[in-house]
């Protein structure tokens, strides 16, 4: 059992804020020693974060956008980006790694503490950012300040609200974000390596960003999967940590030479998939899988 906990801003953030901690003390006191997710205010002091990282397994801030332009067009009334939401986040990190050694001083598994980390969301196709832009922000939030997990929103128009007459965001778009988000996170991919990726302007095609990356880097492929680094198999289509483990696993106990190989280790839908990308002798699939046109 878990609890998401979170708030609009009511009079002020410390007050919004102390309102939280005040159910999740009752909650705690009660004896609820299950998963705790909480939302601190934009602009809190920071004495009210450390009692958050305290009582919450996992602790964000939003940050709602991807720049600070963004930011002042989407949100003109939550202070400054920098000051309200940049520093918070800051502050939240470091209140983890505080809280992470002093539970590991207590010596036994406690609830709090912070130990599921940090996140934070962005609202996505409001105020007409690109997603190069909340690339660039997600591999900051990732590599700097270390972040557990970034989440995306659509944007959907409220009556009666200044943004009322914005169109929604296509679905999609929040849905490739979100796969490029993980392969920054957890496949090795850089910022660097999106150049190519997205269009033009700066978005993301309706396209698995792993295909268009490899359709646009055919000098990397095929690879030879017996020499491979764990990264170089992690670029490849349909592969993710598991099946790349699969392969280094199968390789250490023989050469990874012909398709039959790779389909007893991974299974053969998974390896006909794989196949394309990979130097392989006798595969049945020997043409390059192109890339399709959005």
């Amino acid at each position: 059992m878990g609890l998401f906990l979170t708030s609009s801003v009511c009079r002020d953030p410390d007050y919004t804020t102390e309102r939280q901690l005040d159910t999740l003390r009752r909650l705690r006191g009660l004896g609820f020693t299950g998963y705790i997710h909480t939302r601190v205010m934009p602009g809190v002091s920071r004495y009210y974060i450390r009692e958050a990282v305290e009582l919450a397994d996992r602790v964000g801030v939003n940050l709602e956008a991807p720049t600070r332009d963004a930011f002042h067009d989407l949100c003109p009334n939550k202070g400054g980006y920098r000051e309200a939401i940049i520093k918070r986040l800051e502050w939240v990190v470091d209140e983890v790694d505080r809280a992470s050694f002093r539970a590991r001083n207590l010596g036994r598994a406690r609830f709090g503490f912070g130990k599921s980390g940090v996140d934070t969301q962005m609202i996505v196709g409001a105020v007409g950012e690109t997603d190069w832009e909340h690339l660039k922000s997600t591999t900051w939030l990732y590599g700097s300040l270390r972040l557990r997990r970034v989440y995306y929103s659509g944007f959907e128009p409220v009556e009666q609200t200044p943004l009322e007459d914005k169109l929604p965001c296509p679905p999609y778009r929040e849905h490739r974000l979100y796969q490029s988000s993980f392969l920054i996170r957890d496949y090795g991919f850089s910022l660097k390596d999106f150049d190519q990726v997205v269009d033009d302007e700066g978005f993301l095609p309706n396209i698995d960003p792993k295909r268009i990356y490899a359709s646009k880097n055919k000098d990397l492929f095929p690879i030879d999967l017996n020499e491979a680094t764990y990264q170089e198999i992690m670029k490849i289509p349909r592969v993710g940590p598991i099946t790349a483990k699969r392969i280094i696993k199968a390789r250490d106990n023989a050469n990874i030479k012909y398709l039959s190989n790779l389909e007893r280790a991974i299974g053969r839908r998974l390896a006909r998939a794989v196949a394309p990308y990979a130097d392989l002798k006798g595969k049945r699939l020997t043409h390059w899988i192109p890339c399709p046109t959005p």
